[in-house]
């Protein structure tokens, strides 16, 4: 374990060795919906993710989820972000009401999406997340990041969230330690439960038969937070796992891969 805990800091000291050629006026690329590393040009880095090594600061940052090719500019930075073709997902809801509301139905899931804003616009530093994700549950990938989602043959949102596949009663454990920032019965996403990981990392968890914590709760990573459902607006039982960094909706899938953060470090000393 310490051995492993040494060649991990040693990839993270390289990688900052690597990223002293980086200057403020080069164009970084990264695909839509992942996390890329970038130097800091800000003296503010109390609410963000960085990495320091002497005078240099780095900085770790999500990029959004893009149909096109895009230049943006993300913490004073460029960066072009690749669109991907994730492919499409069409489903099928008997359930018309779901998919077509009525105006108090989508009075209620326009409140729901306020509260759950709320719940995502502070996020604590008290907890350094370190991104090596575990999978909520064992059950294989039914839907991944990023497909156009088709429901009843409506063109809707892309699917910005990993479904995952499980049983009714299914346990469905913390993948990182967090705070418990929201739990509630929503008109789409039925009981649910958000985790705060620290410095703009959360994550989201849809569709529960029952919900294992409350707010406030702090939880370790495998924590049970709750059980598998089918509550909502879904298909059949299974666990809509969707995680938020740095403001944007990023890909769980990614997360997941074996020294995930080492390996984003490796492929940014490639681009230097």
């Amino acid at each position: 374990m310490l051995q492993k805990r040494s060649n991990y800091f040693s990839i993270i000291f390289l990688a900052l060795i690597a990223f002293a050629g980086f200057t403020s006026g080069e164009v970084i690329e990264g695909k839509s919906g992942e996390i890329i590393i970038i130097p800091s040009l800000s003296n503010n880095h109390q609410d963000k993710f960085v990495i320091k090594q002497d005078s240099k600061i780095f900085q770790l940052v999500s990029l959004p989820f893009v149909k096109n090719d895009l230049l943006i500019t993300r913490h004073d930075v460029d960066v072009r972000v690749k669109q991907v073709n994730f492919g499409e997902s069409r489903i099928t809801i008997a359930d018309t009401s779901k998919v077509n509301l009525s105006k108090t139905d989508q009075m209620r899931a326009n409140k729901e999406a306020i509260l759950i804003k709320q719940a995502l616009s502070t996020s604590t530093n008290k907890i350094t997340p370190s991104f090596q994700f575990i999978s909520p549950v064992p059950g294989a990938v039914t839907s991944p990041f990023g497909k156009q989602r088709f429901i009843n043959g409506q063109p809707r949102s892309a699917h910005l969230a990993l479904d995952l596949a499980g049983s009714e009663g299914t346990p469905i454990k913390a993948p990182l330690k967090g705070m418990v920032v929201l739990v509630g019965d929503f008109f789409y996403t039925g009981h649910t439960v958000i985790l705060d990981h620290g410095y703009g990392l959360f994550s989201s968890y849809s569709h529960m038969s029952e919900t294992k914590v409350k707010v406030g709760d702090f939880v370790e990573q495998s924590s049970l937070i709750g059980l598998v459902g089918s509550t909502g607006r879904v298909t059949g039982p299974h666990l809509h796992w969707t995680v938020y960094f740095d403001g944007n909706k990023v890909n769980p899938e990614s997360l997941v891969k074996e020294s995930y953060l080492p390996t984003l470090l490796k492929i940014a000393i490639n681009k230097t």
